[in-house]
C-alpha cells in the first residue's frame, strides 16, 4: 500500500507517479514491478504536456494490461476496458475534481516558473502522493470488481 513517505522517497529515487501506481497492481495483472516502471516511465507528471495525471494514467495502463482488447473487432472487451477507464476518471473527478495534473497540482509544471514554485512550495510532495494513492485504490478496486 502506498504511503505518503514511500511516495515521497520514490520521487526522490526518480520513479514518478505513473510508474508507482502500475507497480502496485503489477501482481495482480501479471507483470513486475521493473516491467512496470518502464511502461510507466513517460507519464509521469501529466506527461509534462498538462494531461492527465500521471497517477491516473499508470493505472490506465494497468487497466489496458488486464482488460484492453487486442484481438481484431473485440468490440465487447473495448467495451469492458472503456467502461473502467471512464469509472475510473468518475470516480477520481469525484475526489479531486479533475484529473488533469495542472489543474489537481495547482501549477503548469510545463512552465519552469511553475515548476520551481511547484517545488518551492512543497506542491509535490503534499499533493502527489495523495493522487497516488487515490488512483492506486481506485485502480484496486476496479480490478476487484467483476
Amino acid at each position: 500500500m502506498l504511503t505518503d513517505e514511500y511516495v515521497t522517497q520514490k520521487f526522490r529515487e526518480g520513479i514518478d507517479c505513473s510508474m508507482l501506481v502500475l507497480a502496485e497492481a503489477a501482481g495482480i495483472i501479471g507483470i513486475t514491478t521493473e516491467e512496470a516502471y518502464r511502461m510507466g516511465a513517460c507519464f509521469g507528471a501529466g506527461m509534462l504536456t498538462g494531461g492527465v495525471c500521471g497517477a491516473v494514467t499508470g493505472a490506465f495502463i494497468a487497466l489496458g494490461i488486464k482488460y484492453g482488447n487486442h484481438r481484431l473487432n473485440d468490440m465487447d472487451q473495448k467495451l469492458t476496458v472503456t467502461l473502467k477507464r471512464d469509472e475510473l476518471v468518475r470516480r477520481f473527478k469525484e475526489e479531486h475534481g479533475s484529473v488533469d495534473c495542472p489543474e489537481i497540482l495547482g501549477y503548469d509544471l510545463r512552465d519552469p516558473i511553475q515548476r520551481q514554485n511547484a517545488r518551492d512550495n512543497r506542491a509535490i510532495d503534499n499533493k502527489c502522493p495523495m493522487f497516488c494513492r487515490t488512483a492506486a485504490r481506485l485502480l484496486n478496486e476496479l480490478l476487484q470488481e467483476p
